[in-house]
């Protein structure tokens, strides 16, 4: 899936730099695709926390609460808001999310992050996958800057997957979050293709 994240441009109608966009993905595989808008004066007031932390951790913990809000505006826009934790008891659920669609609309909203200039100690990473063996997940990271390790360890997952809507995303070291399980971190999904972050 070509997903690792070009910046588009767009202008709101009639108002140029007034709007922000993100492509949400919905009904598994990122089948659907809509450009949700998110107002300046919005985002200004929801990406405040971020500008505020003080280290590492504490942005981690304000990217997720920003992606929380990011999800429940998107819910305005499309019927996200019907997906249910996992992929069990939604199969026919119109606005049902997947691994696929959850993290490549993570991923797009946290390049948005990246693009207002909102993380300072972060920067988005490739796309971590989790497989044992016919189960496979996928999920968005961030990299720490200045902890460069080879064993992966300053790699975080923010992953809304198993997460009721409108709730915070987890945020894990990728270790934790593959547990028992081989991963390996890929700047594509082995999956339908989907459109990159729209945004300005």
């Amino acid at each position: 899936m070509r997903c690792w994240l070009a910046l588009g441009l767009f202008l709101a109608s009639g108002v140029a730099f007034a709007e922000s966009y993100v492509v949400v993905c919905y009904n598994w595989g990122c089948q659907q695709q809509v450009a949700v808008s998110y107002p300046d004066a919005w985002l200004k007031k929801t990406l405040a926390p971020l500008y505020k932390a003080k280290n590492p951790e504490s942005e981690r913990a304000a990217v997720a609460e920003v992606v929380r809000k990011f999800y429940v505006k998107a819910a305005e826009q499309t019927p996200i808001a019907a997906d249910e934790p996992a992929n069990d008891e939604d199969e026919t659920v119109v606005g049902r999310m997947d691994c696929i669609d959850h993290s490549t609309t993570t991923a797009n909203m946290l390049s948005l992050l990246q693009h207002k200039r909102a993380l300072r100690w972060h920067r988005v990473g490739p796309y971590a996958h989790r497989t044992l063996l016919v189960a496979s997940h996928y999920s968005a990271t961030l990299v720490e800057v200045d902890a460069e390790a080879d064993d992966g360890s300053p790699i975080y997952t923010i992953d809304p997957w198993l997460e009721v809507h409108g709730e915070l995303p987890s945020v894990q070291p990728v270790r934790e979050w593959a547990g028992y399980r081989f991963y390996s971190l890929e700047t594509q999904h082995h999956a339908t293709s989907a459109t990159p972050l729209a945004g300005r």
